[in-house]
């Protein structure tokens, strides 16, 4: 099967993650993915799939494929842009977090609902979606005018035992006198960062270590400095490999106000690592209070005991979450999932244009 996945840009972020993984597996058994994006950026992840830059104003060769898959907001526009050209290949988008409250936090609720609606409309022409989670399904099932199934995402520990030396020697010297908080995110507000900063004080014995880029870095320095606890909170720069970082790290935070899915919180808990997550619906659709601890958000005290309480049981729930991230949101089975969806998609199409 002929697969292109349009993108954004290659950069390690949780949508282009998540097509690595697919066309890794794609490639291993035999089928013929291609990748295109549209913003060259600095950092790159690698694949194992040709990859090539496209621009708005050109189309590709869609109908050498059966299926376009797009992937965020630019590249559903793109194909929609195109959708006239695409006669034979079936036309997919995926879902990956709720749009109205991502865009409410970035500029107002106004752009937002415009954002959405216009969003919505464009999926809606598409030929199926598909959701990360059953909870945004059910938030836009009726916005969006066609079929939306739900895939959970999957992930893979990559691993490949190479560590910035200086990242390695900073993060052994903080173990050395601390107890380790740490995570991994392209660093905006909706990550939650600062509500880990703002709970130091009151975890004396504590440092929390944060690996990406983003905009909110500066406050979150800033955020440090004011409550006294900068010399406990480490900023380092994107790393292609972040999980080369995880055996550091005491427990891994997931503090998000919002999430499509949460994937870093799935490679931690394949790493065995105990995890402290909020209290956000779509966190409760992956994991339970007996392989996570959830806290409450915004709530100091609520962070404070779930952070406690996840230390004094960190081997037994890094094994259970585990355990449940291997049975059930491995990349095998989330790329077996797509794979059956792409040849349902094309037999219904198919099967309603012989009917027609």
């Amino acid at each position: 099967m002929r697969i292109a996945y349009i993108l954004p840009s290659l950069r390690n972020q949780g949508p282009i993650v998540v097509v690595k993984n697919i066309t890794d597996y794609l490639v291993k058994w035999g089928h013929e993915p291609e990748i295109f994006y549209l913003d060259e950026t600095s950092s790159k992840m690698t694949f194992k799939c040709p990859t090539r830059h496209i621009r708005m104003r050109t189309p590709i060769d869609f109908d050498r494929y059966d299926v376009i898959h797009s992937h965020c907001l630019r590249p559903d526009i793109y194909v929609f842009r195109w959708r006239k050209y695409i006669h034979r290949a079936k036309i997919v988008s995926t879902l990956h977090q709720d749009t109205y409250y991502l865009l409410r936090d970035q500029y107002n609720p106004i752009v937002a609902r415009l954002f959405t609606a216009c969003w919505c409309y464009i999926q809606s022409k598409f030929n199926g979606v598909i959701s990360i989670s059953n909870l945004l399904k059910a938030s836009y099932q009726k916005r969006i005018k066609t079929r939306i199934t739900t895939i959970h995402n999957g992930c893979v520990m990559k691993i490949d035992g190479k560590t910035d030396g200086r990242i390695a020697e900073i993060l052994t010297k903080v173990k050395s006198t601390n107890k380790l908080l740490g995570t991994y995110a392209f660093v905006v507000h909706c990550k939650g960062l600062a509500q880990v900063i703002q709970v130091l004080p009151l975890l004396q014995d504590y440092a929390f270590a944060v690996i990406g880029e983003g905009p909110e870095i500066n406050m979150l320095k800033e955020q440090a400095q004011t409550l006294g606890v900068a010399d406990r909170v480490y900023f380092f720069p994107y790393q292609e490999f972040p999980c080369n970082y995880l055996h550091y790290f005491d427990i891994y935070m997931m503090p998000s106000y919002s999430e499509g899915f949460g994937m870093a919180m799935v490679e931690a808990a394949l790493g065995g690592k105990a995890i402290v997550c909020s209290d956000i619906p779509v966190f409760h659709e992956i994991f339970n209070e007996n392989e996570v601890r959830f806290f409450t958000l915004d709530n100091t005290d609520s962070l404070q005991q779930a952070i406690e309480s996840a230390y004094s049981r960190k081997e037994q729930l890094g094994e259970a979450a585990r355990v449940k991230a291997n049975k059930e949101f491995t990349s095998q089975r989330m790329t077996e999932n797509h794979l059956k969806y792409y040849h349902n998609i094309c037999l219904l199409y198919t099967s309603d244009a012989a009917d027609d």
